[in-house]
């Protein structure tokens, strides 16, 4: 396998601000679009407000077809709210020591304020108990 299928969803509570919730990484599209119908109807938070999903492919180094786990890297900033702003995120790699690799030529190459090396299992499901929202969206 040389590729998987991440997930996000984004939150458009106001129009202005686009607030990124990562689902997950699949091993189909197929499976995607499942995940994302199954959290449209049944969970909460994403089936009450509307929210924009994607469906990215993403390379995987290293042979995925057995691997339950991939690493991937994530670099971002922060702006005067304390929102990530310009995000990036590496390839999904098989083995820690080469995404760790990855991220200190990631580090390198683009300023970024915080940096993150994850560990994601295939097929698992973030927020599985979705979102609520409080605040002045609220009133």
């Amino acid at each position: 396998m040389k590729k998987l299928y991440a997930l996000r969803f984004y939150s458009t509570p106001d129009g202005a601000h686009r607030e990124a919730f990562h689902i997950g990484l699949f091993r189909s599209r197929a499976e995607a679009e499942a995940v994302e119908a199954h959290y449209r109807k049944a969970v909460a938070g994403f089936k009450e407000y509307a929210c924009d999903a994607e469906i990215a492919e993403v390379a995987v180094v290293g042979e995925a077809e057995g691997a339950a786990c991939v690493y991937r890297y994530v670099g971002w900033n922060e702006d005067a709210d304390l929102d990530e702003v310009d995000v990036i995120e590496g390839d999904c790699y098989v083995d820690r020591g080469q995404a760790a690799e990855a991220l200190e030529r990631a580090r390198a190459t683009y300023p970024r304020k915080e940096w993150a090396l994850n560990a994601h299992d295939i097929g698992r499901c973030d927020w599985p108990e979705g979102f609520v929202r409080c605040g002045s969206e609220d009133a």
